[in-house]
């Protein structure tokens, strides 16, 4: 359960390594962030709120329409669709007049503009439909239309980047849909009186036929209607007879009288009316245009004899109309005495002693007659209450709050904009530093090494900090002993042992590492790249087993950088490189080995740098002849390479290896580098030599102090 616990400290000091990279990330989005905001056009959004009645106001029988809750909902739902149609959209951009608007109206889109300035298409402006439909298209892109929950309400919003316009937009889009809504209410109610005006004229010629009908039996039968005792059917046809010419004489000078007056010609009334009054007044009329016609057209005469002339006129066309009207009421008062004669001609008939036969067929005509009656009487009704109601419509929806130009903008919105870039870096920033520790950067646990590299892992090494007087790390291990760091080493020092003794099987003993043929082991410490403590962990190894008793020797075969001897603050005027070129007194490996006063620990030192390629001297004879003797001598060989990616030499050395140790920088050394290191020491050491990982330089929190019981260690 331990081993599941979240390291706190180790994620704090993860960030606290990675700072630079968060707040450089952060830096970049907030950068990006405020790039956008001057560069992006604000956009303004205005509101329009509408009600939907959903009782259908009619002020002609308004409790005509009931409806239930999910047709009302379903009222509203396409109320909805309807605002955001084709057609009120078409509406809006003909009164806002938008297509030759700067923002909406016609112009080359993005594609369009690319692909002109490509040359592969045309930059000419869309015309005619397409045009149209470009417009139309960014119209829906700045309206939205959405119900307020389960409200009657639908808000309208309209976006522009002016926001004057965008209100504007808002409120006409409202008021176009109820100025549709009205004219489909309106244009409704007309197509259904069309269909009841052409029933009425079906109906009217009904009417009409029965009525001839019976007139044309009575007069087929009127001799033998007459010839009945006390019939007065005869006189009451010639009644009706007279009646109707005189009728027709009344209707004929009614419509004569009617064209004169629309055409104002006097004279015709005069003659027609045959009225003394009119004849008076136009005397009068004659005289003023005859004294008219003799006066100036622009003396005071003459306007006052047209003023004189125009109030004839209109005392004649006041007594024409009057005449008009008295025609037209005496013709409706011979319609009158005609219907009354018919009717009692009828009911004379029927009263006679007519045979049945005769009296059925007669019957049947005036049902049919009265039912024509009935049935036009009713169309008329209804046709009469629709043209009312066409002209006494209301809106099913009102607008019950308008649009206002808003005061600032609606996108962007800086501090949103701001605050979600900030969030965004930030965590980008952590995400990026937990990758670069984790996958590209360096190592920062055992686990993870072991995972990426598939190498043991023989321990990790923490961070030592030297005192003023203290040359290296290496020499913790005398002067504190029981500190951790010498643990670490003591604790790498006996892993490094097990996986000697596998592959020396049976023959090596527990408590010695040569072979049957009395060799001893060679360890190679190695690294990918420089400064990451190579040195100081293979002399501080070397002085660990040189500690327990085991005849060690430590050659410094970094012949670029030669390190050891500044380690120990030893100095010597022959080393490894004048060995192997052959400058030193003698060739035995005695001659150029030196001793660790404080723990007994044999070292071939390297303090000069090497003039010629060192690869060469690497490959010679002489340093194959100072390993074999080195092996024979010492129990165990420690070898200080040189770093395996900058310098050929250290895949050369990997051959003599029995254990290569790879040193890897805690949160330092890249994972790619590492990898490339490895892939190339595995293809040049000896197969059977195991290849260790060693975590070194590591900083740990007081968590992991804890758990490690430095306490104990150290108390």
């Amino acid at each position: 359960m331990e081993d599941q616990e979240i390291d706190v400290r180790g994620i704090l000091n993860l960030l606290r390594r990675r700072a630079s990279l968060i707040m450089a990330t952060l830096v970049v989005c907030l950068g990006i962030a405020g790039i956008a905001l001057f560069a992006l056009t604000p956009i303004y959004s205005a509101s329009t709120l509408i009600l939907v009645d959903t009782s259908r106001n009619a002020l002609i029988d308004p409790d005509a329409q009931v409806s239930s809750a999910s047709s009302e909902n379903a009222r509203v739902d396409s109320e909805v669709e309807i605002l955001r149609s084709d057609t009120v959209l078409l509406n809006v951009i003909d009164r806002q007049r938008l297509l030759s608007d700067d923002e909406f109206g016609v112009r080359l889109g993005l594609r369009e503009q690319v692909l002109a300035f490509l040359r592969l298409g045309d930059a000419d402006l869309p015309q005619g439909d397409a045009a149209v439909q470009s417009v139309l298209n960014r119209v829906k892109a700045a309206v939205s239309v959405q119900r307020r929950g389960l409200t009657y309400l639908i808000s309208v919003q309209a976006r522009s980047e002016q926001p004057q316009k965008a209100a504007e937009l808002a409120n006409t889009v409202a008021e176009a849909y109820i100025q549709d809504q009205m004219q489909s209410k309106i244009e409704g109610v007309l197509a259904a009186r069309e269909v009841l005006d052409a029933r009425l004229q079906l109906a009217r010629e009904n009417i009409g036929r029965s009525e001839e009908q019976f007139d044309s039996f009575i007069n087929q039968n009127i001799d033998q209607l007459a010839a009945e005792p006390g019939s007065s059917v005869a006189d009451l046809r010639d009644d009706l007879q007279s009646i109707t010419g005189s009728r027709e004489e009344l209707q004929a000078l009614s419509q004569t009288v009617s064209q004169a007056a629309a055409s104002r010609d006097w004279s015709s009334l005069v003659a027609q009316l045959e009225s003394d009054a009119l004849a008076e007044l136009d005397a009068q009329r004659q005289t003023l245009a005859a004294d008219l016609s003799g006066a100036g057209s622009g003396s005071p005469a003459a306007i006052n004899l047209r003023q004189e002339l125009a109030s004839v006129e209109a005392a004649m066309a006041e007594r024409a109309d009057q005449a008009l009207t008295d025609l037209r009421s005496q013709v409706a008062e011979l319609d009158d005495r005609a219907s009354g004669l018919r009717q009692q001609m009828r009911s004379d008939v029927l009263s006679s002693d007519l045979p049945v036969d005769v009296l059925t067929q007669l019957y049947e005509f005036q049902q049919s007659a009265d039912l024509a009656r009935t049935q036009y009487q009713s169309l008329l009704a209804r046709s009469a209450d629709l043209q009312v109601q066409s002209e006494l419509q209301i809106a099913d929806s009102r607008i019950v709050s308008r649009a206002l130009p808003p005061a600032s903008p609606a996108f962007p919105n800086p501090q949103l904009i701001l605050l979600m870039a900030g969030f965004a870096g930030l965590g980008l920033g952590i995400g990026l530093a937990f990758v670069y520790e984790n996958f590209v950067g360096g190592f920062t646990s055992e686990s993870q090494l072991n995972l990426v590299t598939r190498l043991p892992v023989i321990g990790d090494i923490p961070l030592q900090r030297l005192n003023a007087d203290a040359q290296s790390a290496a020499e913790t291990l005398i002067s504190a002993p029981l500190s951790q760091f010498s643990e670490s080493i003591r604790r790498a020092r006996a892993v490094v042992d097990q996986h000697l003794r596998r592959v020396r099987g049976a023959d090596a003993g527990p408590m010695t590492l040569k072979g049957p043929d009395g060799n001893g082991v060679v360890v190679m410490v190695s690294s990918s790249v420089p400064d990451e403590g190579k040195t100081t962990v293979a002399l501080s190894l070397a002085r660990a087993y040189a500690q327990s008793g085991k005849k060690t020797l430590i050659i410094d075969c970094d012949l670029r950088r030669p390190a050891i001897h500044k380690n120990l603050g030893i100095e010597s005027e022959f080393g490894l490189f004048e060995y192997l070129a052959g400058r030193t007194e003698g060739e035995s490996l005695s001659s150029i080995i030196l001793q660790d006063e404080d723990t007994g620990l044999s070292v071939v030192v390297g303090s000069k740098r090497s003039d010629i390629p060192t690869d060469q001297l690497i490959t010679s004879e002489a340093f194959a002849r100072l390993i074999a003797a080195a092996v024979k001598n010492f129990e165990v060989v420690i070898l200080d390479t040189p770093p395996v990616l900058p310098v050929v030499d250290g895949l050369y050395l990997s051959q003599y290896a029995d254990a290569v140790v790879f040193v890897v920088r805690w949160s330092s050394t890249a994972q790619a580098e590492v990898r490339n290191a490895l892939g190339r020491l595995d293809q040049a050491k000896n197969p059977e030599a195991p290849m260790l990982a060693i975590l070194n330089q590591q900083v740990r929190s007081q968590s992991r102090y804890g758990k490690n019981y430095d306490g104990y260690y150290e108390g």
